[in-house]
């Protein structure tokens, strides 16, 4: 079975922090001789989990180890990065995957511990600093709140040499493509379907427990996964997300925007079956009436726009 390794590390907005991971994953290849190492970011910055998931299969990897390049079993590792790998492993029916365990406590840490500490005696001595003198970092949010990257894809997941901006097609728009291989990275928008239905008088709401939008209110909905139905995706995702089995009553609307990568599919549903419950991609799961929908803390424009839509044609 060909075995591929993916290292992930949380992302950064801060410019040039992506080389470590970059570098650690020549590392692996060029040091321990693994055939196939990709890299990856949770979030705030590319090759997503998702890229890197997928580069590893399309370098023919029948088997997908996730390493999470963190020191211990933070929210991140225990949650936030196996609901992603999840999500990107089932694009690939029948390759298998494996998450490891992170850094954490290993007997090789000491050895570059004290490593480090032979190299600090060149380092000069910080000394101490008033804290009214201090000077707030540019990166740092006073409230620590963080938003997706914007940044555009930069290496390959291929062979990770650096992307140049370059036009396939004489009247096509410039793309980014990889001068060392065949890979281009086409910007295609990606799918996704969801249910919005009542019950006990209010409208379900998922409040997300993956970024982006983390904390934020929306309906129940997902990524369409290739070859599957529309219809059949947006009821596959209610029933993940909150636990409940509904029937397609009619096409809601279709939503997309001019600075959004995401086509959003929204369907009017009705229950079926099943018991309203938060599962594992929802902080929580509220009903709520018309009057009260969290207009403020909706996750996206789509949801804000569907939900209007669906009280428009509703109530």
């Amino acid at each position: 079975m060909k075995q591929a390794l993916l290292i992930v590390d949380h992302g950064s907005r801060r410019a040039g922090s992506h080389e470590l991971l970059r570098e650690v994953a020549g590392v692996m290849r060029e040091r321990f001789g693994l055939s196939i190492v990709h890299y990856a970011h949770m979030e705030l910055a590319e090759p997503t989990i998702q890229q890197g998931f997928d580069a590893c299969v399309a370098d023919g990897a029948q088997e997908v180890i996730v390493h999470p390049y963190f020191l211990g079993p933070g929210h991140h590792v225990m949650t936030g990065i196996p609901i992603l790998v999840r999500q990107a492993a089932s694009r690939h029916p029948g390759v298998v995957c494996r998450l490891t365990e992170p850094l954490g406590v290993h007997s090789k840490i000491g050895e570059v511990i004290l490593e480090r500490m032979t190299e600090s005696q060149d380092n000069n001595p910080i000394s101490a600093v008033p804290l009214e003198r201090e000077v707030a970092r540019e990166d740092a949010h006073p409230h620590g709140h963080s938003r997706a990257s914007d940044a555009p894809f930069r290496f390959c997941p291929r062979c990770g040499m650096a992307l140049a901006s370059r036009r396939i097609k004489p009247d096509g728009p410039e793309l980014q493509a990889c001068p060392g291989c065949s890979f281009v990275h086409y910007l295609n928008p990606k799918v996704a379907a969801g249910t919005i239905f009542t019950l006990d008088g209010g409208i379900v709401l998922v409040q997300r427990a993956i970024p982006p939008a983390y904390g934020k209110w929306v309906f129940p909905g997902g990524f369409v996964d290739r070859g599957e139905r529309v219809e059949a995706a947006a009821v596959r995702e209610t029933l993940e997300e909150v636990n409940l089995h509904v029937e397609i009553d009619r096409l809601l609307n279709v939503y997309s925007y001019e600075d959004s990568v995401a086509v959003i599919i929204a369907y009017a549903a009705h229950v079926v079956g099943g018991e309203l419950q938060a599962k594992d991609e929802a902080l929580d799961v509220k009903i709520f009436p018309p009057s009260s929908i969290p207009w403020q803390d909706l996750a996206f424009r789509s949801a804000h726009d569907a939900i209007k839509d669906y009280i428009a044609h509703r109530f």
